[in-house]
């Protein structure tokens, strides 16, 4: 638990995001100001409407969000199908910048969030309609504990939504957007993780390959020509670490080169 907020951990997130925003007002600020800063994940804001659409949740179902980074996926749920999303995060600095945030926008009635180890959810058997966890895989060491746990906590049906980045075929480059070196990276291949969802109880409605959507996002934005101003390079890297450029380098030559693939699991409880 340590070493992950230890490499996710920083001060001055919300500070540096609101100082990227143009025009930022306190008061008036929506989430969607927020989206190009606070979808940490693969594929960024696009994934999460992609996701979020998968999901289509109802107005009031209960959401869970299991390794909510800063919270905005669920924000976007929450603004965009107006269910009501927990949040819960290892890191002590996402949490208070998650609840921070999201006071801002007006959400606080809708969305929370809290400290604690998905490994252990401080929640009662049957308590969501749905959950999501994007990109938190990586840093699970326990992912059978993990997995069974979004499973008691959702009700006969609900489904799960669950991303990560699996091996595919020899060792990935480091430093990774997740882990520095291959100690604090806990990579598991397809069958292997598909294996867990199954023996949790899980039905798997369905197992999507993001890997050349990954590619091929980042092959069109590097031949656009665009690239972030240093505000917005600056709130990147405080939330994600000051080599967040070169990691996330690596991790798109880690899926070019098919030593890394990106998976997207629609599972269901059964039962």
């Amino acid at each position: 638990m340590s070493n992950v907020t230890t490499h996710y951990g920083s001060d001055g997130i919300v500070e540096r995001i609101l100082a990227a925003i143009p025009d930022a007002t306190i008061g008036s600020l929506s989430a969607e100001q927020l989206y190009p800063f606070d979808q940490l994940h693969g594929r960024e804001l696009i994934a999460t409407q992609d996701h979020a659409a998968r999901l289509a949740p109802s107005p009031g179902d209960r959401i869970l969000d299991i390794g909510s980074g800063i919270g905005g996926p669920a924000r976007f749920l929450a603004a965009t199908y107006g269910c009501d999303v927990e949040g819960v995060d290892l890191t002590p600095a996402f949490v208070e910048a998650s609840n921070r945030l999201t006071e801002l926008c007006g959400l606080g009635e809708k969305v929370r969030f809290q400290q604690a180890d998905a490994a252990k959810l401080p929640f009662a058997d049957a308590t969501f309609e749905a959950a999501i966890c994007f990109y938190v895989g990586m840093n699970i060491a326990d992912k059978p504990a993990v997995i069974g746990e979004a499973f008691r906590v959702l009700k006969p049906a609900g489904r799960l939504i669950w991303t990560e980045a699996v091996l595919a075929g020899g060792e990935p480059y480091y430093p990774l957007p997740w882990a520095i070196a291959p100690a604090a990276s806990h990579l598991v291949d397809r069958a292997a993780l598909q294996a867990l969802f199954t023996d949790a109880g899980f039905r798997i409605d369905e197992i999507i390959d993001e890997t050349g959507d990954h590619v091929e996002l980042a092959r069109k934005r590097a031949s656009s020509g665009i690239v972030p101003s240093p505000a917005q390079q600056q709130a990147n890297e405080i939330v994600l670490g000051a080599e967040f450029v070169q990691r996330r380098k690596n991790y798109i030559g880690s899926l070019s080169d098919g030593k890394l693939a990106s998976l997207a699991i629609i599972a269901s409880k059964t039962g």
